[in-house]
């Protein structure tokens, strides 16, 4: 007997969206005729009542009794279904009109780790800041991931060097990779004055990107074509902890440089801390590497995409 029980379905009740949005303009009107002039779309009240009756039958209950002066009442059960349902249709157009107007929605970024800090997270907030409704999730993945995960609608757009893109894939270039050295305010090359070469690095110790992440790769390729040889102070595993370890005092440390078409030679950041642009070392030796946005393939830049484009240019510039 209790098993029989426990493998006794539920029965299954079936309603329509449009049942429930009918009902729930019924209700919030307290008639069919001023809920038919109210729809958000042309029905005569006919139709409007047969919608509500429809989905009584479906539930086996009444949901609406006739009050004074013609006006439909809410019944117990139809107060419940209303409680539930009203907030999805109150809110409905006003989420509609915003995400038509691109104000809304979800936007997936997928990035490579070298871009997440420096550019896709202000690009992001800068977003966030004219669109408080848009919700944003960024992901740190390889070249591959952000392909993969492009491909199956997962993520919306990719940031990443353009080197190692495949075909079949759209990429708007953003800029190219150049370096910077970031020094304590106290530091000897904080107070040396003129473009920076190979003599003024011997005898210091320098912070770098740990062994095996995609900035120590990038760092020590462009290291090496400047001719550059460095001692190794210390290593850390983002941006935001080298700049740490630069503050702290420790010694400078090397990062890359996005957006080197704006770049400035020069200049004291408001935690006293230099910053040094050695990209000119870069290019006298190499082409500087492309990053970029990856985006499906025949797809165009429109909507929340093209706003994160816009974003990553102005955070970049």
């Amino acid at each position: 007997m209790i098993a029989a029980m426990a493998n006794r379905r539920e029965p299954s009740v079936s309603v329509r969206l449009h049942q429930l949005e009918g009902f729930h303009h019924v209700a919030r009107h307290e008639g069919f005729t001023r809920a038919a002039d109210a729809m958000p779309y042309p029905i005569t009240q006919p139709a409007l009542h047969q919608q509500v009756r429809k989905l009584e039958r479906a539930l086996g209950v009444e949901l609406l009794a006739r009050g004074p002066g013609r006006r439909m009442l809410l019944t117990p059960e139809g107060r419940a279904l209303r409680e539930f349902v009203a907030p999805f249709f109150d809110q409905l157009p006003g989420l509609l009109r915003s995400i038509a107007a691109s104000e809304a929605g979800t936007l997936v970024v997928g990035t490579e780790p070298l871009y997440a800090e420096g550019l896709c997270a202000t690009a992001l907030a800068s977003l966030k800041r004219r669109l408080p409704d848009l919700r944003v999730r960024l992901l740190e993945l390889e070249v591959p991931a952000i392909v993969a995960q492009l491909g199956a609608g997962d993520v919306d757009v990719g940031v990443a060097s353009l080197a190692s893109v495949p075909e079949g894939v759209a990429v708007d270039e953003l800029g190219r990779l150049g370096l910077r050295l970031l020094v304590p305010a106290d530091h000897p090359l904080a107070r040396r004055r003129g473009p920076l070469d190979s003599r003024h690095f011997a005898g210091h110790r320098f912070v770098l990107y740990a062994a095996g992440t995609q900035g120590r790769a990038y760092t020590d390729r462009a290291l090496a074509q400047a001719k550059l040889a460095i001692e190794t102070a210390a290593e850390a595993s983002s941006v935001g902890s080298l700049r740490a370890f630069v503050r702290a005092g420790l010694a400078p440390a090397f990062v890359p440089a996005l957006g080197v078409a704006q770049r400035v030679a020069r200049r004291t950041l408001t935690d006293g801390t230099v910053e040094i642009d050695l990209t000119h070392l870069l290019e006298r030796v190499t082409t500087l590497p492309r990053f970029g946005l990856l985006r499906r393939s025949g797809t165009a830049p429109a909507g929340l995409v093209a706003a994160f484009r816009d974003a990553a240019h102005a955070a970049l510039a």
